[in-house]
């Protein structure tokens, strides 16, 4: 089936400016063709879905590429904590649903426990249902008793020999990428030192994972903060996560080595700065309430305004220098996050067009699939959304959405009658 998308203002998330008036043609689940100029009705074929799109603006589909399918941040009814696996995963698949509804088309996993994100890539590329594509890691790998241990999310592991085990049992059950946590996390943060307490995977380890997973063409991605994302650069791993305490050294490293870097700015807030940046209005009720939980999660690590400043001011440092950043959100639901981190890091310096090839063909490019997706180009799959209002005027009109297609087919962005809302369930 071909499916025609006349009058629409095409935004390829090439680096491009925007190309208005364009009819753009889909065959199968590919883009066929991209046509200058209005549509004429006497260049119909008779077998084609002809769709005005009324002067909207199409894009390449949003990605969110740190995701924890199943996690709660955060969690005031404990349910984590009393569910059952089956549990999780259930609410995992419908997380990943619900974000595809709201024009997240790409999701990267950066673990999982028992394997639920493996099963739900599965299941969306067999379209026993319909959901975003998932490029998944399995588990997490981190020393006994790392960061994260808890609920099973990661393999737990101490020495080379353990960790290469760790990796080939990940790519054995599908992982598409390998996550190493090489670093603690907030709490273990010491207080004005500028330092992670302590580096958790060491250099043998690390340089174990990476040689196995780049023998078999996997890239490997690091939860780290300085100095533990140095000892990763230098082992070889493909992306920093988060990447606190950013400095100067670490991004000329980053620059040197190819590294990709997802700042996943949501995690370290503050309020003062939420305020004035305009993401929460000054009457705590009008307050998006994923935002609001969101803040309660960095007060109980002790994220503090200046941590957050921190914060900022690498990835300030890493935008300076060119480094390759991607848009991840690492908090729940998977959808409202990813668009809150498109804002976020447009509050945070760059550009709008910056922050759309961020959340677009830098994932894609993170994830290996750069020549099939990410971009509006002839010959690339057709996930793509399509706008009501210029993103590039104001980058939270990402939120007017229209139209959401996936493998060229449209996509119901509409919540079926009488179904909860998860997160009112969990959080409320």
């Amino acid at each position: 089936m071909k499916t025609v998308l006349a009058n629409c203002t095409v935004i390829d998330c090439t680096g491009n400016p925007p190309m208005k008036e364009v009819t753009v043609i889909i065959e199968g689940n590919r883009i066929l063709e991209l046509k200058p100029g209005p549509y004429r009705e006497r260049d119909q074929e008779s077998d084609a879905r002809v769709l005005d799109l009324e002067g909207g603006y199409l894009l390449p589909g949003l990605w969110n590429v740190h995701v924890h399918l199943g996690d709660i941040f955060p969690d005031p009814k404990h349910s984590a904590s009393s569910e059952a696996m089956i549990d999780r995963a259930i609410r995992a698949g419908r997380n990943a649903m619900d974000a595809l509804r709201v024009g997240v088309t790409g999701i990267r996993v950066v673990g999982e426990p028992d394997y639920i994100d493996v099963a739900w890539k599965h299941a969306f590329d067999d379209k026993v249902l319909v959901g975003p594509r998932l490029f998944v890691c399995g588990k997490a790998i981190s020393i006994t008793g790392g960061h994260g241990c808890s609920g099973g999310l990661n393999a737990e592991v101490d020495g080379p020999y353990e960790v290469r085990k760790a990796v080939r049992e990940q790519l054995k059950r599908g992982a598409d990428q390998i996550k190493l946590m090489v670093s603690g996390g907030h709490a273990e943060v010491i207080a004005g030192s500028g330092t992670y307490q302590e580096t958790q995977l060491l250099m043998d380890e690390l340089e174990a994972a990476v040689e196995v997973a780049h023998q078999k063409g996997k890239r490997v991605c690091a939860h780290a903060g300085n100095p533990g994302m140095k000892m990763a650069i230098q082992a070889g791993v493909d992306c920093i996560e988060h990447g606190y305490h950013l400095d100067d050294e670490a991004v000329e490293m980053m620059v040197e080595n190819d590294v990709f870097y997802v700042p996943t700015m949501v995690c370290n807030l503050d309020e003062e700065w939420l305020r004035e940046t305009g993401l929460i209005d000054t009457v705590p009720g009008d307050a998006n309430p994923g935002l609001v939980g969101r803040l309660l999660v960095a007060k109980s690590e002790k994220v503090t305004p200046e941590y957050a400043q921190d914060h900022r001011a690498g990835f300030e440092k890493a935008l300076k220098a060119g480094v390759k950043i991607a848009c991840g959100g690492d908090s729940n639901p998977i959808g409202e996050f990813a668009l809150l981190e498109i804002e976020h890091l447009v509050r945070a310096g760059m550009g709008d067009m910056e922050a759309l090839i961020a959340a677009t063909r830098t994932c894609a490019d993170l994830c290996g699939v750069v020549d099939q997706l990410g971009t509006v180009e002839v010959g690339k799959l057709a996930d793509l959304i399509v706008l009501l209002e210029d993103p590039l005027q104001d980058i939270s009109n990402l939120r007017e959405l229209k139209l959401v297609f996936k493998d060229g087919l449209i996509v119901n962005t509409g919540q079926p009658e009488g179904l909860t809302d998860l997160w009112e369930l969990l959080f409320f």
